[in-house]
């Protein structure tokens, strides 16, 4: 993926509306135990849990099909944060405001830490941010670097629900952008686009957790804003 000679290190008002960091492992501790394990490390901050609906499966259900394998069980909330624990998944989202990269990134370090110190990690399989950005009250096609043609007529006003894997040097990018999307901030019903950038990669690339979560970070940072482009970046009051 081409590099963009500068990015921003934030844009106003900050579109982000959710931030995920998520990890896939393999375990060889029994399927029924790892969540208890990780709910001892995370009880008393997080004290709302819920069963998830994929637990009603009949457990050989839930191991051999391949879309269920890396499904959480179980969902863990307090206030704006969400944890989500399967046995070969572990999931941090943070919904509303975002709170920056470096604040993140140190949230990040700390709960990794944490599940790293029960040992059931016996291979780090994937690490992977998600950014889901909403522009209220925006078509996103009339300003981002980004245009969908039928013919030689652009399609601005036609409602666009596009989906790509995009490739970098170390990691394969999930973009979608939607032009016309309804979705609910605060109880209330909001008209918008969508830029949603999920960013794994594979840790066997990688000499350290640290580094495979920088990388992800990065590529879907240079993703973003070459969606937007250098003339609609200069409109959203970038700071450098």
């Amino acid at each position: 993926m081409e590099i963009m000679t500068q990015l921003p290190k934030k844009i106003s008002p900050c579109p982000i509306k959710e931030s995920v960091f998520e990890i896939r492992f393999d375990s060889d501790f029994p399927e029924d135990a790892i969540f208890g394990i990780l709910y001892e490390k995370f009880k008393e901050q997080y004290a709302n849990v819920e069963q998830l609906p994929i637990l009603q499966l009949p457990q050989v259900v839930r191991s051999q099909d391949p879309n269920l394998i890396y499904a959480p069980h179980y969902k863990l909330t307090q206030e704006n944060t969400t944890l989500q624990i399967g046995p070969k998944v572990f999931s941090l989202a943070r919904d509303g405001e975002y709170v920056g990269w470096d604040a993140f990134y140190d949230e990040i370090i700390d709960i990794y830490d944490k599940v790293e110190k029960t040992n059931i990690i016996s291979k780090l399989q994937r690490v992977a941010l998600r950014y889901i950005n909403i522009f209220e009250n925006m078509n996103i096609l009339d300003h981002a670097d980004f245009k969908a043609y039928l013919g030689r007529n652009i399609l601005n006003s036609e409602k666009i629900n596009f989906s790509a894997e995009i490739p970098s040097k170390k990691s394969v990018l999930q973009l979608k952008i939607i032009n016309a999307a309804e979705f609910i901030i605060s109880n209330n019903a909001i008209q918008g686009s969508i830029i949603d950038i999920d960013s794994p990669v594979n840790c066997d690339d990688f000499g350290s957790f640290s580094e495979a979560i920088k990388y992800s970070h990065d590529q879907e940072k240079i993703l973003f804003y070459k969606v937007l482009g250098d003339n609609f970046i200069k409109t959203l009051n970038p700071e450098y």
